[in-house]
């Protein structure tokens, strides 16, 4: 049987994240494209680096910054 863990605000938390970027967070942690350790990364990254609201925009930056691209990109990306 597998479990299914996800990731609950806390309050130091709650009101930085708008909905759309918590989402896409969310997303990518379900569809295994974020490990829990990197998920906790992103949001630690994002919370130290983001004054105010953190929206989709500042969570592609972050992202990008640690290396990650969305799979809808086909941008650096090689066929071998």
């Amino acid at each position: 049987m597998v479990t299914m863990t996800f990731r609950v605000l806390g309050p130091h938390e709650r009101g930085r994240f708008a909905p759309d970027a918590w989402g896409q967070l969310l997303s990518l942690h379900a569809a295994g494209a974020l490990n829990s350790a990197e998920l906790e990364h992103v949001i630690e990254r994002a919370l130290m680096q983001v004054d105010g609201r953190i929206g989709l925009d500042d969570l592609r930056t972050i992202m990008e910054g640690v290396g990650f691209e969305e799979s809808g990109s086909d941008e650096g990306q090689t066929v071998h």
